[in-house]
């Protein structure tokens, strides 16, 4: 009995090697396949995630955007509100109160340009519609155009002397508008991010073509994405376009578009986007003694995703100056009096959205790190001018712009926190605003500029 009992519990290791490695096996091949697959990017590597990661990211987006696109709720505006206070939050004695202030973003339940008084009186609203300007949106590639309204944002936009206003719907068009609010011109093209003054007459604007067939840029394969610098007349017709990419490759810059650590393989996943170039600056003959390494109409082009900027002659497309960093994914390059170059650095990646990030929220825990830098091209040397002190906070994961002021301060838009601060040369807050939705939310801001009272040639800004 006891010999039997004996039998009856004693451990069989030979059984239990048999089944451990039926088991690993059933377990372990799929998930060696996939190991090997991820990383020899093997054809089902590249076919799996060319199907998963499109579905995932469109339920992600589709989930954030059906409030807007249900118009119910315009969630693809707003943002967690990090202080409080509405409207005119800081408005001090000392700054000159007959400037006015111009503001492009999302205002109560329209995207909508303004320009306010100091004190937040509104001298002028122009409400915008997307559809109200483009009925044909077969410049989009297929698939892309918005949804509805609520769906594209404003993103590069000025005010004329006149009074008329000249913006971009972000990827949808340029619009110029006069100070009533008609239509003066539409250009159907993917313009974005910036529009700018020329001062030989007419504009610089940022553009993007699909391109779908044939390379010029290896080891980049079609389709992709291809920025461009568009020279606009004043009647709102294309003078000539310029390839941001090419621009690169033809001053042998173009090793910097791989200096990523990221392979490059046939069927690759990637965004698409060679360069995410998000501003174009002119260099004027006011502002060029104080830069003898350039000349007036040379071009400032902010190139986001290499952490780059450059200085370059439109005429004969010879870049003059780059840099990249110390900003990180930086906006608004601005030529300044001093002969420094002034940039919006956002200094931070898409990382501090947190994991599936298609509703780009900024989390209230988001360490503030943003800030405003300045470097002397000549010298090498830079420095951190506003953001880099107690009280001056700023955060900005995308987007963001800065304009230098008369007095020598800077004009600050920090669009996610749906916020302008102008401060002065020390630093001083003399102005804010504070773009309000509801009680735990504000709407962003794209842009801010500030023009003086002799700029508008406008004596009366109604309209009957």
């Amino acid at each position: 009995m006891e010999q039997r009992q004996g039998r009856a519990t004693r451990f069989d290791f030979s059984k239990l090697l048999f089944y451990t490695v039926v088991v690993a096996g059933l377990t372990g091949v799929p998930f060696g396949i996939g190991l090997h697959a991820g990383a020899a990017k093997t054809p089902l590597y590249r076919l799996v995630t060319r199907i998963t990661t499109p579905v995932v990211d469109s339920l992600r987006i589709v989930a954030y955007e059906a409030p807007t696109i249900t118009g119910t709720r315009p969630t693809h505006f707003l943002q967690l509100s990090r202080q409080p206070g509405a409207g005119v939050t800081v408005n001090q004695s000392t700054t000159p109160q007959d400037d006015l202030i111009f503001l492009a973003g999302f205002f109560g339940d329209s995207n909508e340009l303004r320009l306010i008084r100091r004190n937040g009186d509104i001298v002028r609203r122009w409400p915008v519609r997307y559809y109200d300007y483009f009925t044909d949106t077969t410049h989009f590639p297929q698939g892309f155009a918005p949804a509805t309204n609520w769906n594209i944002d404003l993103h590069g936009a000025l005010a004329l002397p006149d009074g008329s206003v000249v913006f971009n719907f972000e990827w949808g068009g340029l619009v110029k508008l006069d100070r009533c609010g008609q239509v003066v011109w539409t250009l159907r093209r993917q313009t974005h991010h910036s529009v700018g003054r020329a001062e030989a007459g007419g504009l610089w604007v940022l553009g993007r073509r699909l391109v779908t067939s044939g390379s010029a840029f290896p080891p980049f394969e079609p389709p992709y994405w291809e920025d461009t610098i568009l020279r606009i007349s004043d009647a709102g017709e294309v003078l000539s376009e310029t390839s941001a990419v090419g621009l690169l490759y033809e001053n042998e810059l173009d090793a910097l578009l791989t200096a990523t650590g990221q392979p490059f393989h046939a069927g690759m996943t990637w965004s698409r986007e060679i360069v995410h170039v998000n501003k174009i600056e002119e260099l004027t003959s006011e502002l060029s003694p104080a830069f003898p390494m350039f000349h007036a109409g040379d071009l400032a082009l902010s190139f986001r995703d290499q952490n780059l900027v450059v200085v370059f002659d439109p005429a004969t497309r010879r870049i003059k100056w780059w840099r990249m960093g110390p900003w990180v994914r930086q906006h608004d390059p601005e030529f300044g009096p001093q002969g420094t170059i002034v940039v919006f650095n956002n200094n931070v990646h898409h990382t501090a959205f947190g994991e599936g990030f298609a509703d780009f929220k900024v989390p209230l825990s988001a360490p503030r790190v943003s800030n405003i830098l300045e470097v002397d091209p000549a010298s090498g040397t830079s420095r951190i001018v506003y953001g880099g002190r107690p009280g001056e906070e700023l955060l900005s994961v995308i987007k963001g712009k800065v304009e230098l002021t008369p007095d020598r301060g800077l004009l600050i838009t920090e669009a996610q926190a749906g916020r302008i601060r102008e401060v002065d040369a020390q630093g001083r807050v003399v102005w804010e605003y504070l773009n309000r939705y509801d009680a735990d939310d504000v709407a962003e801001i794209g842009e801010a500029r500030r023009y003086s009272a002799g700029y508008f040639h406008v004596k009366d800004w109604s309209c009957r």
